[in-house]
């Protein structure tokens, strides 16, 4: 395929081609991040992967992303059939040199009775994006970029209705024995499926990996900026835009502030 370039789009692409290079041809070269199953992370990292799990669990239990555990009795044969696994993930940051867990919900399972319109979240638009970034330097506003952490789960699940299945988690092997560590009390919920220990939990915060999660931060996010005075933009649901009017003291002119937000979902 052969493509034709205009004279500064070369020099800016043939820059990064050199900029990429160079890092190959270094001694560090290129680090990509590798996750791993706990058993596979466990092995790799050891203690640290212990810590990283306990550290993880621990946050989850703090954050009420989750139920205590609650007896196979007490649900429905639906919610039962359902219920989904969670796994946990390990992986060494690169430039910190420590090991990250997170926990993950395994959310395929899920699509065969989750509608799409149920789990489908906005995007930015690259008309938007660039938009407002030729309308920011024509202005000569200034930029700021922010991340949310741990923005799925300071997401609240919505209550299930009546008649409706609540969502729960399957705790699965050694994350089993690990929990129990934490909390001894969790022992009498213990069940056994398939000779593996299970523990049911009821989802309360939107977990990453479920299917629904990234729609209902949106939400929740966009609920929160309007409440500030933000207005939606209607061609593109993920640029919002407000309007300060400050009284200056010195010129006893009104100052006029555009603030837009942009956000692109990963």
């Amino acid at each position: 395929m052969k493509a034709d370039y205009e004279e500064h789009d070369a020099i800016l692409i043939a820059c990064c081609m050199m900029q990429i290079k160079a890092k190959f041809d270094s001694d560090e070269g290129l680090n990509f991040i590798q996750q791993y199953y706990i058993n596979q992370g466990l092995k790799k990292f050891g203690d640290d992967g212990k810590g990283a799990v306990d550290k993880e669990l621990r946050q989850m239990l703090l954050r009420d992303c989750f139920t205590a555990p609650e007896f196979v009795k007490d649900m429905t044969v639906s919610e039962q059939k359902k219920a989904q696994s969670a796994m946990i993930l390990l992986a060494e940051k690169q430039f910190e040199k420590t090991i990250k867990g997170r926990l993950v919900y395994q959310g395929d399972g899920t699509r065969e009775w989750l509608l799409q319109e149920d789990t489908t979240s906005p995007t930015a638009l690259q008309e938007a994006i660039t938009t407002t970034c030729v309308i920011d330097a024509h202005e000569g506003r200034d930029i700021m970029t922010m991340d949310v952490p741990n923005a799925f789960i300071q997401t609240y699940m919505p209550e299930a209705k009546e008649g409706e299945d609540r969502i729960y988690m399957k705790i699965t092997g050694m994350m089993v024995q690990i929990l129990i560590d934490m909390a001894p009390e969790y022992r009498e919920y213990v069940v056994l499926e398939n000779g593996k220990r299970v523990i049911y939990v009821r989802v309360l915060r939107a977990i990453y990996g479920m299917l629904q999660s990234s729609l209902l931060f949106y939400n929740q996010f966009r609920s929160d900026l309007e409440a500030k005075g933000f207005v939606f933009n209607p061609y593109d649901p993920c640029v919002a835009n407000k309007v300060v009017y400050e009284n200056s003291k010195l010129s006893g002119f009104m100052l006029t502030i555009l603030c837009q937000v942009t956000w692109i979902r990963k």
